[in-house]
């Protein structure tokens, strides 16, 4: 469904219900063009999965400064909580409220019926959007997870990329599979927790779950495991597609930048290098193997790792 679509189912359920105006909120603005990572959604009070059950407009749209952002809507979500990621909530069914930019494109809707992680605040004795015009809206397509099972222990991004990798109760084991790629988990983890939690799917008994899992950690970690040699002939398409183009990809232009400027491999913001380095120590390329152990060797003298002699 289209955002146009789903304000207007929206507006037609308002019209009909007479919804009420809110305590008065204030938006909390943060546009695409702004610079916000993981560190500042999981820095919100409360992170919850929840599965949406309903939304609709609270009050008329709103101007605000000339300049900006042109229009507003508050809408109204109605959710239940299936999992508590962070923060004492204790109630199983919420409301909470959310600025929505109406021209936003990707928009941040969230739809009745899909589960999504959400980072929330109080104000003026309600639940809202921890940031309005953008918000974390990371869909879960793995099912539903029960509580005691979480790593919280590990930490809210960590928890987050357990429910994105780890199959719950009504998961549609292949449908989830396809989405492995797109998850996003690996913007929550730290590399060695998202290779741990990939590993396990390989496994699983499901070869186009293994197959997929496989062509993730391919995506996610940047190197070239050996498992894409089984995926390459995956009973899904769109799966054997991604891994044979993975390995039809020239390794010659791995080897020299592992060799002249391993940094410039990964984005700016990671600071765990070594970690995202010694992924290629396990490449199923002989020649990039011994790129990165000899990289490794020159970054970090006197430190050992584990497939470098």
């Amino acid at each position: 469904m289209s955002i146009a679509r789903a304000m207007l189912a929206v507006v037609m359920l308002a019209a009909i219900s007479g919804c009420s105006r809110s305590p008065q909120m204030r938006p909390r603005l943060i546009l695409q063009t702004d610079s916000v990572g993981k560190d500042f959604w999981l820095a919100a009070p409360y992170i919850v999965a929840v599965k949406v059950v309903a939304a609709q407009l609270d009050g008329p749209a709103i101007e605000v400064a000339p300049g900006g952002v042109k229009v507003l809507q508050l809408l109204k979500f109605t959710a239940n909580i299936e999992n508590v990621i962070k923060g004492n909530i204790q109630e199983k069914k919420i409301d909470f409220f959310f600025f929505a930019k109406l021209d936003q494109n990707p928009s941040y809707y969230l739809y009745p019926g899909s589960r999504y992680i959400v980072s929330l605040r109080k104000e003026a004795g309600v639940l809202r959007s921890w940031a309005d015009a953008t918000q974390l809206k990371v869909e879960v397509f793995s099912g539903a997870h029960e509580q005691k099972e979480l790593p919280l222990e590990l930490g809210p991004g960590a928890t987050i990329a357990y429910i994105l990798l780890t199959p719950g109760h009504d998961c549609d084991i292949e449908a989830f599979g396809r989405r492995l790629t797109s998850s996003g988990a690996d913007s929550y983890a730290s590399p060695g927790y998202t290779a741990l939690l990939l590993a396990r799917l390989q496994g699983r008994s499901n070869s186009v779950l293994r197959d997929s899992a496989c062509v993730a950690m391919a995506q996610m970690l940047w190197f070239r495991p050996a498992c894409l040699v089984q995926a390459k002939d995956s009973l899904d398409g769109g799966i054997r597609g991604l891994a044979r183009r993975l390995l039809e990809e020239d390794s010659v232009g791995t080897v020299e930048t592992l060799r002249r400027d391993p940094l410039s491999l990964f984005p700016a913001w990671v600071d765990d290098i070594s970690q995202r380095l010694e992924f290629y120590t396990e490449d199923m390329r002989p020649q990039v193997r011994r790129a990165a152990c000899e990289s490794l060797g020159k970054m970090f003298p006197g430190k050992t790792f584990r497939h470098c002699k």
